[in-house]
């Protein structure tokens, strides 16, 4: 046991306990030190003989040990056994001064007491011992001779008093300190409180702050996910994020040995309607284009815009073609029906293709170039279909390209000539015009007529320069002919419907004009009849702006579309040719007799010409001149020719 385990008690203090602490040590070292003088004394006592004041002392000393040990017992113990020993020490004063009262030295114990009592006990218990020091000393003077005089005990008394009084002040000025410190203490925590709470405040702000800016950053970041991985137009997956789930679903495919299809789905003649009616109507168009694709398939099925009007499907849980194809027909069937967009009724169709994994391939690439290629076959059947792929459509697809791109390069070749076929009156016999047709000379395929290579170029930027060569390679041609005393009436020369959309198709045939002095009645335009009634104001508006340049106008393949005579009528047209469709079937099938009757007579009650294309024998030919149809065109008069054959049959020079 240490020397501090025993001025503490044995007791463990916290910092806020230090007074307490001090109390303790300075309560063990003023018991142990009184015990330890009284104890001397007390042999000195018995030494002497003085047995009664010495067990007086003997009992003090047992009350200071019993003290000790209460002391070690527990804390709060301190505040019983400070005022015990203070009155016991009081009483043994006393004692020993009535005891032996010529040993006037006893009286310097009352200051001694009272300081202590102030120390350990506070001011109530200093001042409550001084009192009864006073008391003490009045007492033993009147009851018993102390053999001290009258200024003695006076001063005695002074003495005391003015201890009392000198420890009150010193106590006085401590609890002042004491309540300064606890003020300045008070100021301090108030402070520190407020700049805790200020800072709390300035904290809690910040931390609303950033996590302010963490909700919008997880939103930004949200926002750019959904950019980055989803069309903004209609809200599906776009390319990226289809790309990166088709990736899962061939890895899934493949671990599990099982089949999937993809359909490939392109909205036909859609640039025609986005031209038309503007992209804001377009982009409508796709946005409920594709809410009606997703409402015909499954919640498992994925689909996506690939871009533009392409759309793509992946279909799991593969059974069998026949389901893939009910797929594929719901999803056309979901366009049957017209779509009201801004007051305008839209009709649109979609052809599909369909490649499936891994019969037609086993990676991303491979499957959507087999699924585009059945679906440029759908396309070329008629549109509104679907087709599965077939190896072959790779070939075709192949060639398409290969053949676009020699294309321009035939361009630049001057590879493409131009050929002619007579238009006549069917009765005289006489030549009354003839239709530009073009041809490519290909080197290694040889003669190529307009079906193999046409609507390739229709489907790209090639049919504008082509157009172009086309009519000024007429005008040089019709212009050498006049020269040579040739006047074919005028020569008709086809336009597609991207020509007619074309923005410097004015300014193109103006220039060509010029360029070649060509009289602009040598000159008349064919246009489809599809192109003239599927949009009859926007061809109004185009046809009348050609017109005005002076040209003819006719409507080619005319019984295959459907014309409406309000829009017809209005049209600013010079003629109408019958489709050899209609004249196929002459003079025997008696659909096509009524239908091309009622051409020839809607023509001549609208005061237009009417030409009847594909005419190839005399039945066919006596049957349109019963009818009022004189002008005709077909390989019963002459097939098309190039321009060293008519400058033979028809130059006179």
């Amino acid at each position: 046991m240490n020397l501090n385990n025993i001025l503490t008690s044995g007791h463990s203090f916290t910092e806020g306990e230090y007074a307490l602490k001090s109390k303790f040590i300075l309560l063990n070292s003023l018991i142990f030190l009184s015990i330890t003088v009284v104890f001397i004394l007390t042999i000195v006592l018995v030494y002497h003989g003085k047995i009664f004041f010495a067990m007086a002392n003997i009992f003090y000393i047992l009350s200071g040990l019993y003290s000790i040990k209460l002391l070690r017992k527990n804390k709060t113990n301190q505040k019983y056994i400070i005022v015990v020993i203070s009155l016991l020490s009081l009483l043994l004063v006393v004692i020993a001064i009535s005891k032996y009262p010529s040993e006037e030295v006893r009286f310097v114990w009352f200051p001694a007491i009272i300081i202590s009592s102030f120390f350990l006990g506070g001011k109530k218990l200093g001042y409550i011992v001084a009192f009864l020091s006073v008391l003490s000393i009045i007492m033993l003077e009147y009851l018993i001779d102390t053999g001290l005089n009258n200024y003695t005990t006076f001063l005695a008394i002074i003495i005391i008093l003015f201890s009392t009084t000198i420890i009150a002040l010193y106590e006085r000025r401590e609890f002042i300190l004491k309540e300064e410190l606890l003020s300045m203490n008070q100021y301090l925590e108030d402070k520190v409180k407020k700049e805790i709470q200020k800072r709390l405040a300035m904290y809690e702000k910040t931390h609303n702050q950033l996590q302010e800016s963490a909700v919008k950053l997880e939103e930004q970041k949200n926002a750019f996910k959904n950019l980055a991985h989803y069309d903004t137009l209609t809200g599906l997956p776009n390319r990226l994020l289809f790309y990166d789930r088709l990736e899962k679903v061939i890895e899934n495919a493949e671990k599990n040995d099982q089949k999937f299809s993809i359909l490939f789905l392109d909205l036909d003649n859609f640039k025609e309607i986005n031209d038309s009616f503007g992209h804001d109507v377009g982009d409508d168009l796709l946005k409920i284009v594709a809410e009606k694709f997703q409402n015909r398939i499954s919640k498992s099925d994925l689909l996506a815009r690939l871009g533009g009007d392409e759309f793509t499907l992946v279909v799991g849980g593969w059974r069998n073609t026949e389901h893939i194809a009910s797929i594929a027909d719901r999803l056309i069937h979901a366009l049957s029906e017209p779509i009201y967009i801004l007051g305008y009724e839209i009709y649109i169709t979609v052809s599909v293709g369909i490649s499936i994994y891994p019969d037609d391939g086993m990676d991303i690439a491979t499957l959507l170039k087999h699924s585009d290629s059945a679906m440029y076959s759908a396309k070329n059947e008629g549109r509104n279909l679907y087709h599965f792929y077939k190896q072959i459509m790779t070939d075709q697809a192949l060639e398409r390209v290969t053949l676009e791109t020699r294309m321009r390069k035939a361009l630049e070749n001057n590879e493409f000539i131009i050929y002619y076929q007579p238009i006549v009156n069917g009765v005289t016999s006489e030549l009354i015009g003839l239709e530009a047709l073009v041809r490519w000379q290909h080197p290694e395929k040889g003669l190529l007529t307009p079906d193999k290579f046409i609507h390739i170029a229709e489907r790209t930027s090639i049919i504008i320069p082509l157009g172009e060569y086309v009519m000024n390679k007429v005008a040089g041609q019709v212009k050498d002919w006049h020269e040579k005393g040739f006047n074919p009436s005028y020569i008709s020369i086809n336009l597609s419907v991207n020509q007619l959309r074309h923005k410097k198709l004015l300014s193109n045939i103006n220039n060509m004009l010029e360029k070649t002095n060509f009289r602009d009645d040598w000159l008349e335009f064919e246009i489809t009849e599809s192109y003239a009634m599927k949009n009859p104001e926007e061809s109004i508006e185009v046809l009348n702006q050609i017109k005005a340049l002076g040209v003819k106008l006719s409507i080619d393949d005319f019984g295959t579309g459907y014309s409406s005579l309000s829009h017809l009528k209005k049209l600013p047209v010079d003629k109408l040719k019958i489709d050899k469709a209609f004249i196929s079937g002459l003079p025997y099938d008696l659909d096509d007799k009524i239908l091309v009757a009622t051409i020839v007579s809607l023509a001549e009650n609208m005061n237009l010409k009417v030409v009847a294309e594909g005419v190839e024998n005399e039945e066919q030919k006596k049957y349109l001149e019963n009818i009022g149809c004189i002008y005709m065109q077909g390989y019963l008069f002459e097939k098309p020719v190039d321009y060293t054959i008519i400058n033979k049959k028809y130059c006179k020079v």
